[in-house]
């Protein structure tokens, strides 16, 4: 039900972050602050009455100050009504840190069939890995967005390696899929297991826990245990 990051976006993600954070139209100035920018922005319908609703991801222009915020804003007779604010934790500025590039960029949100993306990447440009490309997809319910889907992908650059994780809350299992290596000039279907999810934990957009960002890195250990 869920995308499994494919080898192509990974390695996307995974180029020199080139940022196109723009200004907002006049339609969304009241939402940004001044001295502030976009850096990410997605639209679709959220809440299913075929108007076209706004993600942004904000954040301010002077690079010294961390502060991002998500902001999701409804069509409401045609213009923006804010609906959702949420502080975006500092740890994804990893940008001033030797090697590590920033967690968040502008394809950082995506809206799709109702569900409302967020992508963090884990680059180290010194490390024999292209690190760690994670998605989590919320879907509103009545006035929560609840978290649907967990998506995770993990490359090795030096012997190819890659796994994946997709969690789908709304049907309790979890894909786990290993390749031996993508770059290998004859393919070999990825070894794939399926889990039951062990744990009734839930989340909402609201109080999933992002600040703490060793559980973010680990974050599918919570129900389907640690890594074989």
């Amino acid at each position: 039900m869920f995308k499994i990051i494919n080898t192509s976006l990974f390695l996307i993600a995974c180029s020199p972050i080139i940022s196109f954070a723009n200004q907002p139209s006049d339609a969304l100035k009241k939402f940004v602050p001044h001295d502030w920018e976009i850096l990410s922005q997605a639209r679709g319908d959220l809440n299913q009455d075929g108007k076209t609703d706004i993600a942004l991801l904000i954040q301010p222009k002077n690079k010294h100050q961390h502060n991002r915020k998500l902001l999701v804003l409804f069509d409401k007779d045609q213009r923006p009504q804010l609906k959702f604010s949420q502080h975006i934790p500092n740890w994804t500025y990893h940008a001033s840190e030797k090697c590590t590039d920033d967690a968040l960029d502008d394809s950082s949100l995506r809206i799709n069939h109702q569900r409302l993306e967020l992508i963090f990447s884990s680059m180290s440009s010194c490390s024999n890995t292209y690190g760690l490309v994670t998605t989590y997809s919320f879907k509103l319910n009545n006035s929560h967005f609840d978290l649907i889907g967990y998506d995770s992908s993990y490359l090795d650059k030096i012997n190819g390696k890659q796994d994946e994780i997709s969690i789908n809350f709304l049907t309790h299992k979890a894909k786990l899929s290993s390749t031996a290596n993508i770059f290998a000039e004859v393919e070999t279907p990825p070894k794939v297991i399926w889990k039951t999810i062990k744990s009734a934990k839930s989340y909402t957009l609201e109080n999933i826990p992002w600040e703490n960002e060793a559980l973010v890195l680990n974050f599918s250990v919570q129900w389907i245990g640690e890594k074989q």
